[in-house]
């Protein structure tokens, strides 16, 4: 026959075996935490898109663009004072060592030699309205020249005129820097309206943004605006790199608000059991299952993001009750011993975590970063809380027996006896109130599948933000259109059809600018079509001539003029060599060719009407991309297979229990984490709180504690009183864990804790309702 396992259970060796298991941790913690394991950016949490391969390689590409540029504005009332401020600013930048860039001063080499490469093709490079007026008035041109040669820059203009008479390439060039910049002392500065704006760009050294220099980064910017506003100046400064490190330092705040809820819960601890052993053991799993869990998920992962440890060690922290058990139980009577207590909570504990890893594995099947990484850390954690109170605990509380009652038991087990008798004394009443509310707050449910909600920005920084992109022609970051073609003589058609509608949309306000490739460079056909134009407007009638006379130019020169236009006629740039002297705000549209597929991305800033933008996807080559909405729409989808998830983890939680302990049973455990879970719908709703994913998850996790709950009063029998001590101390310690995450600014994280507080606080008052007839 065989043994029950408690009679071939051998503490010693349990004990060594989970050391074993903690040493072998150690040894590849040793290698695994010494890497870079630690992800702050916010990309990282997003899911993968389910888009063409060119769409995600824009996205990609994008996002590797901006991911490490901080772009900063300083502010005066005097354009010299504005570059006083960023010359400054560009100082601390520099000091800090966290950029391998700060660009202030143009670049005049470089601007140079860009204008001397693309002179020798002023013939062929004409800007839009230059070909307008062509095409319409050719005579117009030489009005405007005129204007311009006699305005307060035509000394700058003048100086080329024997080489561009018609100032074709001045014209051009200009057009290439769309925009109210102007150049103080090299610096780009802007006005607006009586204020001045000097540009300052810098470029991290590490794009991986590893979080000390994030937080060096937030304290530098920070530091910075106090001298620039004491002299009366303005700082404003944006880009991912910012954003990053506030999202980072607000995790890491609210990492500190679950130690806090942790510091506290252990002195309930201490002041409860009066022993500094049940304190030690405590803490002890919590920090041997906290280890396990992230040297696991590193091996797995290889990096894991910030936010997985603020919700990993919360949960975790759910890892304690199987210790509170074990602890509470040593009041159930005089001759307690620590195998008659493993002996009588391990039915519980274990079909709590197996309850709990139903759960986490099921928020583990959708293909979300994030989720994955926090359900395969709370199962290794939970796993390892259980092993440490299994193997670990029965040797090392060898001899403990406490000898006082505390007060909190006398207090528990009049509450367990007294609060479910007025429940059922009174029920005639409270289920129709329940009802009613429960039904009202469920009504007022409204999901939010906002993306952005999974950052933590400050008000602040969102305003300083949406200021740079009124003053800057700064793109959208996650909306764009593609364009394609089988060529670069295709895909150049194909972007000025939709630039064309563009310019409409932009006549109707539809968006503020736009900007593309094709804009700059024109295709090999339209390059000579340009040269055609220019010939039969100006030199085949005679008017080149005649504008060259006028402006006192003598015969010879104006012979030299049209040998010059004569010998270019076969001149054209190809994109390869015009690309390879572009800025890199032009070389960032351009995705490349790659098997017969040509692909570039237009940008757009200033939009007003999504849906009149949207519509132009179906231009020929054109796919609009909207990636915000994109991963909203996957958020949505998630929530509804999260919640499908959600309620098969509950149907499979009831066959267990119902297998177990007999359907009628199974039914009545399982009232308390379903009605916690109403409970905790409704309150969202009554409170107009934040209804996502995330809450699904909260969800989850009050599945597994309402079962615990449950489980642990039907099968307390004769020590109720000793249970009740326990899921007191576990729903106290549980909410000053999750519970302080209500008091977030990330709008997921409070959420999260709103939710897990709600359905606590109701599997609690429910709970004790289960297991009285039994007992009786």
């Amino acid at each position: 026959m065989k043994k029950p396992i408690l009679r071939i259970y051998h503490p010693r060796v349990a004990a060594f075996a989970w050391l074993l298991g903690l040493l072998a941790l150690g040894v590849a913690g040793s290698r695994a935490l010494t890497a870079d394991w630690l992800e702050t950016g916010f990309l990282a949490l997003l899911p993968a898109t389910e888009q063409l391969p060119e769409i995600a390689r824009a996205v990609r590409r994008h996002n590797e663009l901006i991911n490490g540029k901080v772009i900063c504005l300083t502010g005066a009332d005097s354009a010299p004072q504005a570059v006083a401020h960023a010359g400054l600013l560009k100082e601390r930048f520099e000091r800090s060592g966290l950029f391998k860039a700060v660009r202030l001063q143009v670049d005049q080499q470089a601007f140079a030699e860009r204008y001397r490469q693309l002179f020798a093709y002023r013939y062929q490079l004409l800007d839009a309205q230059t070909r307008r007026i062509l095409q319409d008035q050719p005579e117009a041109l030489i009005g405007r020249n005129l204007e311009i040669l006699y305005s307060p820059v035509g000394q700058l203009e003048a100086a080329n005129l024997e080489r561009d008479p018609l100032l074709l390439f001045s014209r051009y060039f200009n057009a290439q820097s769309p925009g109210r910049f102007t150049l103080e002392q090299g610096v780009a500065v802007m006005r607006d309206g009586e204020r001045f704006w000097a540009l300052l760009i810098a470029d991290m050294a590490d794009n991986r943004l590893p979080l000390d220099n994030l937080e060096v980064l937030r304290e530098l910017v920070n530091d910075a605006k106090d001298p620039i506003e004491a002299a009366g100046g303005e700082l404003l400064a944006t880009g991912m790199p910012l954003f990053t490190a506030e999202g980072s330092h607000s995790a890491q705040r609210e990492i500190a608000i679950v130690s806090i809820g942790s510091t506290l819960g252990i002195l309930l601890l201490l002041l409860t059991f009066r022993g500094v052993r049940p304190l030690l053991l405590s803490c002890l799993g919590i920090a041997a299952s906290t280890f396990a869990a992230l040297v696991v998920s590193i091996l797995v992962f290889g990096k894991i993001h910030i936010l997985t440890l603020v919700f990993g060690a919360s949960l975790i922290g759910v890892g304690i009750d199987y210790a509170l058990h074990y602890f509470c139980n040593s009041f159930s009577s005089a001759d307690w011993t620590p195998a008659k207590g493993l002996k009588f909570i391990l039915l519980g504990i274990t079909l709590d975590l197996a309850t709990s890893l139903i759960s986490y594995a099921s928020l583990g099947v959708p293909p979300f970063p994030l989720l994955r990484e926090i359900a395969f850390f709370s199962v290794i954690g939970l796993i390892g809380a259980w092993a440490t109170v299994v193997l670990l605990f029965p040797l090392l509380l060898t001899g403990f027996k406490p000898t006082h009652k505390p007060a909190m038991l006398r207090l528990t087990s009049y509450w367990q006896q007294h609060w479910p008798a007025w429940l059922l004394r009174n029920r005639a009443w409270l289920a129709p109130v329940a009802i009613v509310a429960i039904a009202g707050g469920l009504w007022q449910l409204t999901p939010r599948d906002d993306v952005r909600l999974l950052q933590s920005a400050s008000a602040e920084r969102l305003a300083a933000d949406q200021k740079i992109r009124q003053l800057l022609p700064v793109r959208a970051d996650s909306q764009f259109f593609l364009v394609a073609g089988t060529d670069p003589q295709g895909w150049h058609r194909n972007e000025q059809a939709l630039l064309q509608r563009l310019e409409a949309l932009k006549q109707q306000r539809t968006l503020a600018s736009f900007d593309g490739l094709s804009r700059y460079w024109p295709a090999p056909d339209t390059q000579f079509a340009n040269y055609r134009l220019l010939k039969r407007t100006f030199h085949e009638t005679g008017l080149l001539q005649r504008y060259m006379a006028e402006l006192g130019f003598d015969e010879q020169a104006i012979a030299e003029e049209q040998q010059r236009f004569k010998i270019a006629e076969n001149n054209s740039i190809g994109l390869a060599e015009w690309l390879d002297g572009a800025d890199e705000a032009r070389k960032m549209h351009w995705l490349g060719c790659d098997a017969g597929r040509c692909v570039s991305t237009v940008s757009l800033s200033g939009i007003r009407d999504l849906d009149a933008l949207s519509q132009l996807d179906g231009l020929p080559g054109v796919r609009w991309v909207d990636q915000a909405s994109q991963l909203s729409s996957l958020f949505e989808r998630y929530r509804a297979s999260a919640s499908i998830l959600l309620v098969a983890a509950y149907g499979i939680v009831l066959i267990g229990l119902g297998c177990k302990f007999g359907w009628r049973n199974a039914l009545t455990i399982m009232a308390v984490p379903v009605l916690a879970t109403a409970v905790s719908l409704a309150m969202l709703g009554w409170f107009d709180q934040l209804f996502s994913l995330f809450n699904l998850f909260a969800l989850l996790l009050v599945l597994g504690i309402g079962v615990d709950y449950g489980i642990f009063f039907f099968l307390a029998g004769d020590k109720r009183s000793s249970t009740a001590l326990a899921v007191t101390l576990s729903a106290i310690t549980t909410l000053l864990s999750f519970g302080l995450l209500a008091v977030s600014s990330t709008a997921i994280v409070h959420a999260f804790g709103f939710t897990v507080a709600a359905g606590i606080l109701t599997a609690l008052l429910l709970a004790p309702l289960v297991g009285l007839k039994r007992t009786r």
